[in-house]
């Protein structure tokens, strides 16, 4: 039986940086064959981003894995007709370019779709393909900052921030595949591909909660409330003796077993704390009772006492080394042992959709830069000497 879900379907991957790589890690990982196309001169700018490790991009191994590569001068009539030519054996072409530039480059999607009118193509940009913004470039923090999610993340007392990873790369990217995955099932049903776009900034609106109906139903601005949750309290970040932790009452309206976790039965029926909304208004203070407790332990003695005795909500912050520790990772296979060329061994995120009939699977690390040009270009109907000939000329 097939056991990967996208098996058969082949992906023409124009894709640069992160955000749209990171769209086709994810059809990579359940199966399909991702063909990466890179510059001929250059590869992926990615490959350069530091840090680098035995020459390699440690950003670009993170998002490559699962695919091959092939290179192709673009600009070149060669380089073009054999891209033509792999788009007559694919399903979906995605690209990550500035608005315009495949029209210019003259491979768009309607030039695309004349040689496979099914063909499915997907665009990912900064701002998308129309507005006064379209132009700009961007990256994951520009996104952030524009759609209203970075003037929400921080402390009260602080500047606004960006989150500690890509959300705006990674969450463009997501959508992107989301998207590529309705169109597959469009053109099941109806024989039809199409074309579709994704913008990073809209990609970061759409995650930005309730803050827009809040503030169009109430009037009230978001503000930025660093780890704490306005609706209910506790719910914050406390720190222990060896670290940082995140604790809340697992009920709203009964923290008893919170208050009598923490040694401090009287606080249950203080006027300043007996109902949620009370504690919400007076989380300062009550914040130094907590955080007076969780100093005085370690992490470790915080979860015996507030998730295994109390059952109340905890977690501790990991840092990156305790995170590819972590029995829950370990358990649910999150946590993946890789080798690849020159680097040796290493450990990177596993799949987190967990599918019982057709799971993904990491394969291989990603690709040396055109290491499957001849496999592609054979299979396309090109003689060795016609690949030598490219090489020579620069298409490849």
């Amino acid at each position: 039986m097939n056991n990967k879900v996208l098996e058969g379907v082949r992906v023409v991957d124009l894709t640069t940086a992160y955000s749209a790589p990171f769209a086709t890690m994810q059809l990579a990982d359940f199966g399909a064959e991702v063909i990466k196309v890179e510059n001929a001169a250059t590869g992926d700018p990615a490959r350069t981003w530091n840090p680098i490790y035995k020459g390699w991009s440690v950003q670009f191994f993170n998002m490559n894995r699962n695919k091959k590569s092939i290179t192709l001068n673009l600009k070149t009539d060669e380089g073009k007709q054999i891209l033509f030519d792999l788009v007559k054996t694919a399903d979906v072409v995605v690209e990550n370019f500035r608005p315009g530039v495949m029209k210019r480059l003259g491979i768009d999607y309607e030039v695309l779709r004349a040689i496979k009118p099914d063909i499915i193509m997907a665009s990912l940009s900064g701002y998308g393909q129309t507005g006064p913004y379209a132009q700009r470039g961007a990256y994951s923090n520009l996104a952030e900052a524009l759609s209203g999610v970075m003037s929400v993340t921080g402390y009260p007392d602080g500047k606004p921030t960006g989150s500690g990873v890509a959300f705006g790369d990674s969450i463009g990217g997501l959508f992107t595949a989301l998207g590529i995955m309705y169109a597959l099932f469009h053109r099941q049903r109806t024989g039809e591909g199409q074309y579709l776009e994704v913008s990073m900034s809209d990609a970061m609106l759409h995650m930005i909660m309730q803050g827009i109906v809040q503030y169009t139903m109430t009037g009230v601005e978001p503000g930025r409330i660093g780890c704490r949750d306005l609706s209910a309290y506790p719910y914050d970040i406390f720190e222990a003796k060896d670290g940082y932790c995140i604790l809340g009452n697992t009920t709203v309206n009964k923290w008893d077993p919170f208050a009598e976790a923490i040694g401090h039965p009287e606080l249950i029926d203080d006027p300043r704390f007996d109902t949620n909304e009370h504690r919400v208004e007076n989380a300062d203070e009550l914040f130094v009772y907590i955080n007076d407790w969780t100093k005085q332990r370690t992490r470790a003695e915080i979860e015996k006492i507030i998730a295994d005795e109390f059952r109340q909500a905890y977690s501790p912050v990991l840092r990156i080394s305790e995170v590819i520790e972590n029995e829950q990772f370990l358990a649910r296979d999150m946590i993946v042992d890789m080798e690849g060329p020159d680097v040796g061994k290493y450990k990177m995120q596993g799949i987190p959709i967990k599918m019982m009939a057709t799971p993904g699977e990491v394969r291989t690390s990603a690709p040396v830069c055109g290491q499957d040009n001849n496999d592609i270009l054979k299979e396309l109907g090109r003689t060795e000497e016609e690949i030598a000939a490219l090489k020579e000329h620069g298409v490849i």
